[in-house]
């Protein structure tokens, strides 16, 4: 299998080279839409950012294509899932909204920085994260986990739809579709006071500690007394906050389990080796071990860590971690069949499927390449990379027409100004023979 450098995967082939973009970037969070009733919106275009999208790069080619200049083109593509995860430790179904965090809020600081560098909000995220405690603490709501709802609500603070960042609008309150923006807040603590007192009317009749600025509150008090105070886990908001939203607290609750993940620093290095000396036969023991082995750069000793948890009980998270170490060792043959193990032990983890795919990519395999990311949008229908990567395949193969509409469905179905699509959708349009330049 080819390789690839730690900044960029890069695959020459017969037709010219295939850039599937940043290292370290993930796959996007499932951003459902809304339930007129649920007051919050999904993540969509800005109106400007939609409107010009539709001119610049319409759901069909204007004109023939110019065949041979696509069969060179540099493909764009959105980067590989390189976040270890942990082993659940619990039923899902079991996290209440109410309730103390788990993750602490430098850990919820380092996790959105992985994620974005550069969010798009009118404070730091030091000053984002620590409004989220004392707001989700002040009403008893577990501040790690609504800020886990934000990141899936603005995708990481890049936003770049119907709800824009200067709004303070952190869960889409108000935004129900239409290009409606919904409400707007004068400060960045207020934008989260609202959103955890939206919670608060989800799963409690007690009315928040502070004065209300959530505008939709009354309204599901009035209008829908079936989810007034009634939902307790977070699993619970499927198909009432989020509509279809059948895995809508699930994934929430899956990037909780990864902002929890150990840090590289000494600490939790020397906390990770003593609870592997106390219980030397526990697997989980082993992985939290090499997750901080692998976030200080020590993959080597990190794969032996994963060997050893791999060994007492084989995990679905275990394959996928030390997969992901072995991609940036550059053994993408041993990657692949880390993430074959993964699917087999758990094949509704979408993680596994998107990065065999784009290791399918890498190989010129694309046919599985394209099987692979429809299971991972199977699993998670807004994953705007995952098309993405469906398109460079069927860009790989000659298909163009599907390409075409693959890279469309990301900006126009999927509603994701997603950079990797944006740049493809430049290479296809400079490709239409009688364009105007």
């Amino acid at each position: 299998m080819k390789t690839f450098s730690k900044t960029a995967l890069i695959s020459a082939s017969a037709a010219g080279f295939l850039c599937l973009g940043c290292f370290f970037a993930s796959p996007n969070a499932d951003n459902s839409s809304y339930a007129p009733g649920a007051t919050c919106g999904a993540r969509a275009h800005d109106k400007k950012d939609k409107a010009e999208v539709k001119i610049e790069f319409p759901p069909a080619p204007p004109g023939p294509l110019d065949k041979a200049k696509l069969e060179s083109a540099v493909w764009t593509g959105g980067g590989t899932f390189q976040t270890p995860v942990l082993p659940k430790g619990r039923d899902l179904e079991d996290v209440t909204i109410f309730g103390r965090s788990e993750a602490t809020e430098k850990q919820m600081v380092d996790f959105i920085l992985r994620r974005n560098p550069t969010p798009d909000i009118s404070c730091t995220v030091k000053e984002l994260v620590h409004y989220y405690y004392e707001e989700a603490g002040r009403e008893g709501i577990r501040a790690d986990i609504a800020l886990c709802q934000a990141c899936k609500e603005t995708g990481f603070f890049k936003y770049g739809g119907d709800v824009t960042a200067d709004q303070n609008n952190y869960c889409g309150l108000g935004a129900t579709g239409n290009h409606e923006p919904g409400a707007r807040f004068e400060t960045a603590q207020l934008g989260v006071r609202a959103h955890i007192q939206h919670l608060m009317v989800y799963t409690t009749t007690r009315r928040p500690e502070t004065e209300l600025v959530d505008p939709r509150y009354e309204l599901v008090i009035e209008k829908h007394p079936e989810i007034y105070g009634v939902i307790k886990m977070w699993t619970g908001l499927n198909g009432k906050w989020a509509v279809p939203g059948t895995y809508y607290g699930q994934d929430i609750l899956n990037l909780w389990r990864q902002a929890k993940v150990p840090d590289g620093s000494p600490t939790s290095l020397l906390n990770a080796s003593e609870a592997v000396r106390r219980a030397p036969d526990d697997p989980n023991a082993y992985i939290r071990r090499a997750v901080a082995r692998f976030y200080a750069g020590e993959l080597e000793r990190a794969i032996l860590d994963y060997d050893k948890a791999i060994e007492l009980s084989p995990s679905a998270e275990a394959y996928l971690d030390r997969a992901i170490c072995y991609e940036a060792l550059h053994d993408l043959a041993k990657a692949d069949a880390d993430y074959t193990a993964a699917i087999a032990l758990d094949p509704m983890m979408p993680q596994p499927w998107y990065n065999r795919g784009n290791l399918y990519l890498l190989a010129d395999r694309y046919k599985d390449a394209i099987a692979d990311f429809e299971h991972e949008l199977a699993l998670n229908p807004q994953s705007a990379d995952a098309r993405v990567g469906i398109g460079i395949a069927h860009a790989k193969l000659g298909d163009y027409e599907a390409a075409w509409k693959d890279f469309f469905i990301v900006t126009d179905e999927i509603h994701d100004n997603n950079e990797a699509a944006l740049a493809n959708q430049k290479i296809m349009m400079d490709a239409v023979k009688g364009k105007k330049k």
